[in-house]
């Protein structure tokens, strides 16, 4: 992709379905954002509630509408929302996440350094919140900051049997990559951002912020709670297909540690999930 400066710097997408409850604060959010040169470019999965209408009545130049006409789901709604970015840096937000004030400021400062040459992938931790967006957890950190190699990265995922880098409100990452990539596959859908993720990390490093600049919500809406059932079958098959990709150097003791991470961890999700599902 060849970048031209009258174009926006940063392309955010937001994949949105039925999204009514949130989709306002999370376009706010954007909006508000302290780096304000981008566009945002929303997909509405074919909804059937007010999400659409919520999202239409916001008034910004930046923003750009659109509605399938039949509903994708999400595996096709994420890669048809990174299909026509202009920016030279993308970052996909789920229509029920927050971006914090400084969130592009801060990410799109790393690529800024010479440096930092050859980073695929800039990531930072999340808060969790609630639905009503009262925090839960003010800080989900499992990488230190800083720059650090993909097999690093994905051993470590391994070993702490869950997702160390974040959803996909966490990342920004280089539009050029798109094309040689094979975009959001749900093979695994628990993974589907992880296995984004790891397709990035073939072009580069990662590189970790210390501080919270987003924050991912828990609702009985959310895609990830929906199949909360399923995550320890799901992330167990992601560790042997990252496993079976020898340039990952992951060894039978990684597995074996991460299968036991991964079954606590799973455990975790599941009761929070069914917690927030009954408070709602």
């Amino acid at each position: 992709m060849k970048f031209s400066r009258n174009r926006p710097f940063v392309s955010v997408a937001i994949p949105m379905y039925n999204n009514a409850r949130f989709i306002g604060d999370t376009i706010q959010s954007i909006l508000s954002q302290t780096f304000t040169d981008f566009e945002l470019l929303i997909y509405d999965d074919a909804s059937n509630d007010e999400s659409f209408d919520i999202a239409a009545s916001f008034s910004d130049s930046r923003i750009q509408l659109f509605k399938n006409p039949v509903n994708l789901g999400p595996e096709k709604n994420w890669n048809r929302a990174i299909s026509n970015v202009r920016g030279k840096y993308v970052k996909l937000v789920c229509g029920d996440d927050i971006l914090f004030p400084e969130c592009l400021e801060k990410q799109v400062a790393v690529y800024d350094y010479p440096m930092h040459a050859g980073v695929s992938l800039v990531s930072c931790p999340r808060t969790i919140i609630d639905p009503e967006g009262k925090p839960l957890i003010k800080k989900v950190n499992f990488v230190s900051g800083g720059r650090i190699e993909p097999v690093d990265v994905i051993r470590k995922m391994i070993r702490m049997g869950t997702n160390i880098i974040g959803e996909p409100v966490c990342g920004l990452y280089p539009a050029e990559l798109i094309s040689g990539i094979s975009g959001y596959r749900a093979v695994v859908p628990y993974t589907i951002d992880l296995d984004f993720w790891i397709q990035l990390l073939k072009h580069g490093d990662l590189y970790m912020l210390d501080e919270p600049l987003c924050a991912f919500r828990i609702s009985n809406v959310s895609w990830s709670s929906r199949i909360g059932d399923m995550r320890y079958h799901q992330f167990i098959e992601f560790m042997e297909q990252a496993a079976a990709d020898k340039s990952h150097e992951v060894t039978d003791l990684d597995m074996f540690i991460g299968r036991i991470n991964c079954a606590v961890q799973s455990m975790t999700s599941l009761m929070g999930f069914k917690l927030f599902a009954s408070y709602e």
